[in-house]
């Protein structure tokens, strides 16, 4: 712009830079490395093609490895001009839920939490646990063994518990598939019980299960090798015991969840509460 101001009006390029308020430098300026971008572009693509999964970052310390004395911000600008940008897997869309306020548990059986945790056999394969807790006495219910926990065995242990303790006012869990399946959804909608599903990411949301999971996985999981599910579930079954009936809990004043119980007879459920001692683990 500058050269064509000086040569309309006859100036030289100085003057008309100062006339125009450009720097001298910035008319001056040339275009170098041209020929060294098309040197790079193919060294950038043989890299590329020889290591597919790395990103530009990795591939700037290759280049510079090889002998290039060249800035990480060249090299991604030729990355995405070459679109070489890394294909990454979409975390799978789950289906919005209407989220229902969490009820402030003040009775027995009112509000019930469930979650999984995961561990192995000795020979490798992948067992889960499905926990369910009391919130308000914090006392664990159930705890299921398996080496696939689907949403229609989840309905299965759930009536197995309301069987013996009776229907909770809420259900709290997790966005994971098997609570937000066809039949869990079915399931409550048939029950009359509100599911509260926490916010995605946000585990502090499902904090009472959350911190009986991290008790089971330090005090028993971490402890002991688990060669069968039979054995997992006489393991799990005695540990779930000891929660309820040996282990003092902070949050209860120290006391067991069976003594805190005991303690609070006018505030438990009216339902008929059956074999409540029972401590074995569901294998429904």
């Amino acid at each position: 712009m500058a050269s064509q101001f000086a040569d309309k009006h006859a100036i030289t390029q100085r003057r008309a830079c100062r006339l125009l308020a450009l720097h001298r430098s910035t008319c001056r300026y040339s275009v170098v490395g041209q020929q060294e971008d098309q040197t790079l572009i193919a060294k950038l693509k043989q890299l590329a093609l020889k290591y597919p999964r790395f990103g530009y970052l990795r591939l700037h310390k290759l280049l510079q490895r090889a002998g290039w004395a060249i800035n990480h911000k060249r090299v991604y600008r030729l990355y995405k001009m070459l679109q070489l940008k890394l294909k990454v897997k979409q975390a799978r869309r789950r289906g919005m839920h209407q989220r229902i306020a969490l009820l402030p548990a003040t009775s027995r059986h009112q509000v019930w939490a469930l979650d999984f945790i995961h561990d192995r056999l000795v020979d490798g394969r992948q067992v889960r646990v499905l926990g369910v807790m009391d919130h308000y006495s914090r006392e664990c219910l159930a705890l299921c063994v398996d080496t696939s926990l689907p949403g229609l065995r989840v309905v299965r242990v759930l009536d197995s518990l309301i069987a013996q303790y009776g229907k909770p006012a809420q259900i709290v869990s997790d966005n994971g598939s098997e609570f937000t399946s066809n039949a869990i959804k079915h399931w409550h909608a048939s029950k009359g019980i509100h599911w509260h599903y926490i916010h995605p990411g946000k585990p502090q949301e499902n904090g009472y299960m959350e911190s009986m999971n991290g008790k089971l996985r330090d005090e028993c999981l971490n402890m002991h090798v688990l060669g069968s599910l039979t054995e997992a579930r006489s393991i799990l079954s005695h540990w779930r015991h000891y929660y309820n009936h040996e282990r003092p809990h902070s949050s209860l004043r120290y006391q067991t969840p069976k003594e805190f119980i005991a303690s609070n007879r006018e505030k438990t459920s009216p339902t008929i509460v059956k074999n409540q001692n029972k401590s074995t683990t569901y294998s429904l």
